[in-house]
């Protein structure tokens, strides 16, 4: 009875291992890497984007309601540098400053269109900007047409979209 009772728990410790092993070969990727969608709406001449999300895979969707043509980049901002550093060489070149890094950037898209990027986003500060020159020569970043966005390594903060024409930090 003995041997029964030890090869019955032995056929037990083998069902049980091999459900823990389907279990964590069929679990849910880390949250780092399971995509997060990131709606950004596009107007004349600011983003209604979040302004916290939760680094990994970023998918952005860009949806253009602005009646100008326009754009999304997405420049890591170095420590040490702020939004002001990016908008004053920005506004002047209509071009991301070299100390800044792209990571993204979509299609330029007219009116009533839409675009998606997708890319990997480490912890850390970005700006989206669009770089596109307006009419009247001036680029969209120049007339305020950028954007701090932080992705926390954590869970991303539950904060509103920025209320179109804010004033960025």
């Amino acid at each position: 009875m003995v041997t029964t009772a030890r090869a019955g728990l032995a056929a037990l410790a083998l069902v049980l291992g091999s459900a823990t092993a389907h279990a964590q070969a069929t679990a849910a990727p880390p949250a780092a890497d399971r995509p997060q969608y990131i709606r950004i709406v596009a107007k004349d001449y600011v983003y209604d984007a979040p302004a916290t999300v939760q680094a990994g895979i970023a998918t952005i969707h860009l949806i253009n309601q602005g009646a100008d043509i326009h754009h999304v980049t997405v420049q890591e901002l170095p420590d040490g540098r702020s939004v002001k550093d990016f908008f004053d060489a920005a506004r002047n070149t209509g071009r991301p400053p070299s100390w800044s890094k792209s990571v993204g950037q979509t299609a330029t898209i007219p009116n009533g269109s839409e675009a998606f990027i997708a890319f990997r986003m480490p912890a850390g500060r970005y700006v989206l900007s669009c770089l596109i020159p307006a009419a009247d020569g001036r680029s969209h970043v120049a007339k305020g047409m950028y954007q701090l966005i932080t992705a926390s390594a954590g869970p991303a903060a539950a904060a509103a979209p920025r209320a179109a024409g804010a004033r960025r930090p």
